[in-house]
């Protein structure tokens, strides 16, 4: 029985909540959001906010040049823009729908949704709480439920004048260490938890802080409840954003409310979000995509915003896609993987029914986007509706907020397959036909940045068609990392050759191509057996492609040194490992050594199958390449089959 049949859909089962009071906070905040402006001049029209600004125009360069735009300036204003955006809503649209929040019973679909004048006195509420326990610029650690608890925990924050710190369940040993160590990090005053959830506090102990339970209704109106107030802003800082840790120990990015503001500036000239068409995500709001995307763009440009939570959609990934069938979302969004599961995990049947014309963008971020999932998906989806111009892929990292670059939603995704000895060697050689190629898609555009192919040694601008490190510039850069003032300058305020110093190194290599920005690695992750660079996601996909035996987004591919020469070490996770034999299995191990030593010219010291759930991930869902590299060398992958 697919979701198709769940209860509550978009056209009722809503709990929708109007709070009485209006905030005076509401006039002065008008005018100040509506004074907001931009470095090129830009004077948004909040009248009509989602396509009311001046068109986007997608950067074109001359041949032989980088792609940039000039950074446009922070955005200088007495409050924070999203608290603004919000109590203007609730004064001028008070009784439509912010956010709903899609609950699962089931096969019953439970939506809670909020008004913006309901969203804007909860945050209020919870805002005066804080302010009570709490000073100006203090930290508070998030570890509500997903969903409206989340959102309003999140609002109240930038509402007080506290540093939000968005934060993850610690579910499982190795996140629950992770978050003591974020914890012990930032060292929060507070910690704002869901009603009933004393069982974390009591988990996790003392660094929590002082620990506030959220109300049991976030979405009941309180009795007397006084005006909802937003602070002018004392504190730069509006969150620290802890980074995945898939090539480092997680670290605090300290955005402020001006990288906020431009970030969600950006998006909304660049998505131009059709008024009415709701935003949705289930993306967990600790993450930067689903923090900026999911739950603050809905609500800045005045869209509905919608959300499960990411464990429901793992339960029943076609839930994503009958949501946005049901509620004819504009906008979604998700990893690679996320994709790959709605084609391996969902059946005909579920599909059933499904139309997906509604859907203007499908964006694609937060790790590797690979050719074959997009022609796949289309593949998939296309009979219910979806069009494979939707796919939006784009490139983006915690520390300029979110995004860098993205694609143009108006044209289809470009693919290309480039000679893999040639990007090996750092040049990036166009090949018409696939056989011997890397397979890359384009990531579109700078939206608003300063973005250069940089040598990672020399420091000098790279050429259109070379391999280099990125580096960006902009008023969505954020400040650095919290309290790792070395860290901060070696990754923050790089020194381009030839200009000042204040560029970001991403760590990330990539190249320009025809007009688009395309992702080749990590730059810490990248493999040199034999004097030859070889990308992991490259030789990942290889090894997936070969084998069907192995699970999707569970491959790893990285180089040990053993004292005498730097070897390929591949680690694969099996779909299925009970019924298997040994012996298939070491065939199997064969054939994606053969595999990859064909592609890439490289023969693997060692190829190890392994049970699901082995390979390390961050919470989002990346691979832990160099935590996966610390596990073998201790011997504590438990392999079922080693050649």
């Amino acid at each position: 029985m697919g979701d198709r049949l769940e209860r509550g859909g978009p056209a009722g089962g809503h709990r929708r909540v109007r709070h009485p009071p209006r905030c005076r906070a509401a006039v002065w905040a008008v005018a100040i959001h509506r004074d907001l402006s931009l470095g090129s001049g830009l004077r948004t029209d909040r009248r009509h906010l989602p396509r009311g600004g001046a068109p986007f125009d997608y950067p074109r360069r001359r041949p032989g040049r980088s792609a940039r735009r000039t950074p446009q300036r922070g955005l200088v204003t007495a409050c924070n823009s999203l608290a603004a955006r919000i109590a203007e809503l609730a004064e001028t649209r008070p009784d439509e729908v912010a956010y709903t929040e899609l609950r699962y019973r089931m096969h019953e679909r439970l939506p809670v949704s909020m008004t913006y004048a309901g969203l804007h006195s909860a945050a209020g509420e919870l805002a005066e709480r804080l302010r009570a326990g709490s000073a100006p610029g203090d930290r508070v650690a998030i570890l509500c439920a997903h969903g409206l608890d989340y959102a309003v925990a999140f609002l109240a924050c930038l509402y007080s004048n506290r540093i939000a710190v968005p934060l993850f369940p610690a579910a499982g040993p190795r996140n629950k260490e992770r978050l003591l160590a974020v914890l012990a990090d930032a060292r929060p005053t507070l910690a704002l938890l869901s009603h009933g959830d004393s069982n974390r506090a009591s988990i996790l102990g003392p660094v929590l802080g002082a620990v506030v339970e959220l109300a049991p209704d976030i979405t009941a109106p309180l009795a007397d409840s006084p005006a909802p107030v937003i602070d002018p802003i004392r504190a730069e800082l509006a969150y620290l954003q802890y980074t995945s840790g898939s090539t480092q120990s997680p670290a605090g990015v300290r955005v402020t409310h001006a990288n906020m503001t431009t970030a969600l500036e950006q998006l909304r000239q660049a998505l131009q979000p059709t008024p009415g068409k709701p935003i949705l995500t289930w993306l967990p709001f600790f993450h930067d995509m689903g923090l900026i995307l999911g739950l603050s763009l809905p609500l800045y440009c005045g869209v509905p915003g919608l959300t499960m939570s990411p464990a429901e959609f793992a339960k029943r990934p076609i839930r994503w896609l009958r949501a946005v069938s049901d509620y004819r979302a504009g906008i979604t969004g998700g990893p690679n993987f996320g994709l790959c599961l709605m084609v391996s995990s969902t059946t005909p049947e579920e599909r059933a029914g499904l139309d997906l014309s509604c859907l203007d963008m499908l964006l694609n971020g937060s790790e590797p986007v690979r050719a074959d999932t997009l022609a796949e998906f289309t593949r998939t989806f296309a009979e219910y509706g979806f069009r494979h111009r939707a796919h939006t892929p784009g490139f983006g990292l915690a520390e300029a907020t979110l995004t860098v670059t993205i694609g143009d939603w108006r044209a289809d995704p470009v693919a290309q397959y480039f000679e893999r000895s040639a990007l090996a060697e750092g040049r990036a050689v166009q090949l018409a036909q696939s056989l011997g190629g890397t397979p890359l898609v384009g990531c579109g555009a700078p939206i608003g940045q300063d973005v250069r192919i940089v040598h990672p040694v020399s420091c000098a601008e790279l050429p259109t068609g070379r391999v280099g490190e990125i580096w960006v510039a902009g008023a969505n850069v954020c400040d650095g990392y919290y309290g790792r003032p070395d860290a901060t300058a070696e990754t923050f305020h790089a020194t381009l050759r030839g200009s000042e110093a204040g560029w970001l190194r991403t760590g990330d290599l990539g190249f320009w191509f025809d007009g688009q920005l395309y992702i080749a690695g990590r730059r810490k992750d990248v493999i040199v057996v034999d004097g030859r660079n070889h990308f992991p996601a490259d030789i990942e996909a290889t090894v997936e492609a070969c084998a069907a035996e192995i699970r999707p987004g569970h491959v790893t591919a990285f180089g040990h040194d053993d004292g005498r020469r730097e070897d390929l070490v591949i680690v694969a996770e099996l779909r299925v490992v009970d019924a298997t034999e040994p012996a298939e299995l070491s065939v199997l191990a064969r054939r994606i050594r053969t595999a990859v030593a064909a592609a890439h010219e490289v023969m693997p010291g060692s190829v190890m199958l392994v049970e699901p759930g082995r390979i390390p991930k961050t919470t989002s869902g990346k691979l832990r390449r160099g935590e996966c590299r610390a596990r073998y060398i201790a011997g504590q992958l438990d392999p079922v089959a080693m050649i």
